[in-house]
């Protein structure tokens, strides 16, 4: 016998555990994206703060696209998805940036992000007809309970939150599910790389009439604290965790993939906490594990 098969499980092991580690981390990072949106949000309009993060995530992209192992081939199919995912992805950060002016971070962050594994289950059960188990509607259960103690939902005026602009935050969590849902139906016709690349392209060209219009060279106006949020959420939050994302809806699915969103809520919280001043309740670390508890359900086994 070979001495060199007994480290093929091993490796396997190591293997399968690399992505899910990334995807934790992709989703901390998330965490810090609501941090550094709101500060952004407080300076330029939704518009040019959206153009910039879209045209720094295409232009770090731009790398990757010449390592890739093979040509590109784009069908039909795969360009009708990546359209339709610039289409929400545009929809999504104008919403992300508009709301952010009017609400605290890091609760925008537990309520977008608890309502996305929602959104995304219940798109793909009515229009797509996918199965899910009773463990996986459990940690849906446990996620949801686990993000409206974050939220202190029962603290919450129902008829005061849903009026004005906190209903973005409604209108978020649903464009996502669907960008989401558009990346995993792509897989197979295009790559996620190429997927993003192509959604951060025409974000980009989507928002640059609006850019234009409203003085698009005034970021080199900004000092240095600008622009370093601006290049986490363009190139860390954008290029790099939400390319994460995007692969695992390919090889996950959409739902398994929307369920580490759970894990955003609490680092949103805590990171909101250490950069913004906004305290945190004890209420955060009984969510906050609750939330963690549901991915490790949900996903348990992959």
């Amino acid at each position: 016998m070979s001495s060199d098969c007994p480290t093929t499980p091993r490796k396997g092991r190591k293997s399968a555990m690399l992505f899910p580690v990334l995807m934790v981390i992709s989703m901390i990072t998330w965490g810090g994206s609501w941090v550094s949106a709101k500060i952004l949000a407080q300076q330029l309009t939704p518009e040019m703060l959206s153009f910039w993060r879209f045209l720094l995530s295409f232009l770090s992209f731009i790398p990757f696209m010449f390592m890739l192992p093979r040509p590109v081939i784009i069908t039909l199919k795969g360009s009708v998805y990546s359209v339709l995912g610039a289409v929400f992805m545009s929809l999504y950060m104008y919403f992300f940036f508009l709301g952010l002016e009017h609400w605290f971070a890091g609760h925008a962050g537990v309520l977008i992000t608890s309502m996305i594994p929602l959104m995304t289950l219940i798109i793909s059960l009515l229009f797509f007809r996918e199965r899910i188990n009773t463990r996986k509607l459990v940690g849906l259960a446990l996620g949801m309970t686990g993000a409206s103690i974050l939220l202190k939902i029962w603290t919450l005026d129902l008829q005061l939150f849903l009026s004005g602009n906190n209903i973005l935050f409604i209108v978020c969590p649903v464009i996502w599910a669907l960008l989401t849902i558009c990346s995993q139906r792509a897989a197979g016709s295009v790559s996620s790389y190429v997927f993003s690349f192509i959604t951060f392209g025409l974000s980009t060209l989507f928002y640059l009439p609006w850019a234009a219009s409203q003085g698009i060279w005034t970021v080199f106006e900004k000092d240095a604290i600008f622009w370093i949020n601006l290049i986490f959420l363009s190139v860390i939050s954008g290029t790099l965790a939400t390319t994460v994302y995007f692969v695992s809806a390919e090889r996950l699915g959409s739902y398994m993939t929307s369920s580490y969103v759970f894990l955003v809520p609490t680092s949103a919280m805590l990171l909101s906490w250490f950069f913004l001043g906004e305290v945190p309740e004890p209420s955060t670390l009984i969510g906050g594990g609750i939330t963690i508890a549901a991915v490790y359900l949900i996903n348990r086994g992959k």
